[in-house]
């Protein structure tokens, strides 16, 4: 759950006209089956039980309610653009003029069913008084987990909105980190100021993290532990951001990478929809026909892209099983370069986490068995290092942090500061209950 914004901001780029939304809007972003943070996921939903149809006849008083409810877990499920009003009608028991009562247009639920999440995910943060963390994480831990769906609808399909809609709902947003914030001053007067807003958008990656979790979670206990511990992390120094920092000037000789890059750029910014070819080709100085000496197609870009974010966290597996000597050395080593790839592939990472959805069938299938393999291959690690630890508690620990990583990697005002490489990877350590150990670049 993550807005691009100017100073603070955890995110998710803005959609098709939705602008970074000024100061103070972050979200901590994310998306993935069991999820991997540079890929997406099968659609990730919340892992309720479908909504089972009403008869026609009934007309419950709540029936506003319960379209939001079936609205939640399609868009959650399937995307806001592959469900249509039809499809939501008939969840409900009811035909399209009887929902059209209740909700303008596709647009108007879809404001409905984000802002009832994030209400009802962030509830939890308020009722603790200051500096009750137990208390605190325990509500905001079973909050979260009754709105689990939350980071995929803020992330994925928020950027539907229309601009101003988004920016109020990121002002929510970020009222909830400063409560979040202050729950920590209070509890923990003498931590420094980077590292209470690095652990707020940890936390709030941690409540994220659920909607790629298939794991059924009866209780919000191991959610509660794993926020309590990123809560009284002590992650290291951290200098100031630098969001104002030149960018490099340095480009690709070759065309065919030179595009690659600038699509790259615009569809996490933009959106897939919202960008066309000739924007691609204009990027880079080359019009017309010319584009399609490179690529054949815009899908054909998208799938690139994410095939070569894939690639690239194979071969650094590759290299970490090689050159570690044990398991918990390799799995130490494992999240420092995930942590590595994101910080510097942020676009790549957006695109995955947002566009992935755009996929032609067979890249997806592709990209969703990249995924369950890849997380395999953490959770082998994990289990060699802790025996006891359930398979399902592995996965959420797993999953958690690839989502705590991507989010801040995607949260400007976080990533630019120096030394956040090495502050996420003890998180990450300490998540999988590693020694974060010395590390070697």
């Amino acid at each position: 759950m993550r807005v691009e914004v100017g100073t603070e901001t955890p995110g998710v780029r803005a959609g098709a006209g939705v602008p970074e939304v000024c100061a103070e809007a972050g979200v901590p972003a994310v998306r993935a089956e069991a999820g991997v943070p540079a890929v997406r996921a099968e659609a990730a939903g919340s892992g309720a039980e479908p909504v089972a149809p009403l008869a026609r006849a009934t007309r419950p008083r709540n029936r506003r309610e319960l379209i939001i409810a079936a609205a939640r877990e399609l868009f959650s499920r399937d995307g806001y653009a592959n469900a249509a009003m039809s499809d939501i009608a008939a969840a409900v028991g009811i035909g399209p003029s009887a929902l059209y009562r209740h909700f303008g247009g596709k647009q108007e639920l879809l404001h409905a069913v984000v802002a009832e999440a994030l209400d009802s995910c962030l509830a939890g943060l308020y009722p603790a008084g200051p500096g009750q963390l137990d208390v605190f994480v325990q509500d905001f831990a079973a909050s979260a987990l009754a709105r689990r769906e939350l980071g995929v609808l803020w992330q994925r399909e928020a950027r539907h909105l229309p601009a101003e809609q988004y920016a109020e709902l990121a002002r929510r947003l970020h009222a909830a980190r400063r409560a979040l914030a202050g729950q920590l001053t209070a509890a923990r007067p003498g931590l420094d100021p980077a590292h209470t807003e690095l652990l707020s958008w940890a936390t709030l990656g941690v409540a994220a993290s659920l909607a790629y979790q298939r794991v059924a979670l009866t209780t919000p206990d191991l959610v509660a532990r794993l926020m309590h511990r990123v809560a009284t992390a002590t992650p290291p120094p951290l200098g100031e951001p630098r969001l104002g920092a030149p960018r490099g000037t340095l480009r690709h000789r070759s065309r065919r990478e030179a595009l690659l890059a600038a699509a790259t750029e615009l569809f996490a910014e933009r959106g897939y929809a919202s960008v066309s070819l000739e924007d691609t080709g204009a990027a880079v100085g080359i019009a017309g026909q010319s584009i399609y000496h490179h690529f054949a197609s815009k899908h054909e870009l998208l799938a690139t892209a994410v095939h070569r974010g894939v690639e690239r966290l194979w071969v650094d597996l590759a290299e970490v099983l090689a050159s570690a000597p044990d398991h918990t050395g390799a799995l130490r080593r494992l999240v420092w370069c995930y942590t590595r790839n994101a910080l510097v592939s942020r676009h790549l990472v957006t695109v995955i986490a947002t566009e992935a959805e755009h996929l032609q069938e067979a890249d997806r299938l592709r990209t969703r068995q990249f995924q369950r393999d890849y997380i395999a291959e953490w959770l082998q690690l994990l289990h060699a290092v802790h025996p006891a630890m359930t398979p399902p508690e592995a996965r959420v620990r797993v999953q958690t942090v690839l989502t705590v990583v991507n989010d801040v990697a995607r949260t400007p005002r976080l990533a630019t500061r120096p030394g956040i490489d090495r502050a996420l990877h003890e998180l990450g350590c300490e998540l999988l209950e590693l020694e974060a150990g010395p590390l070697t670049e």
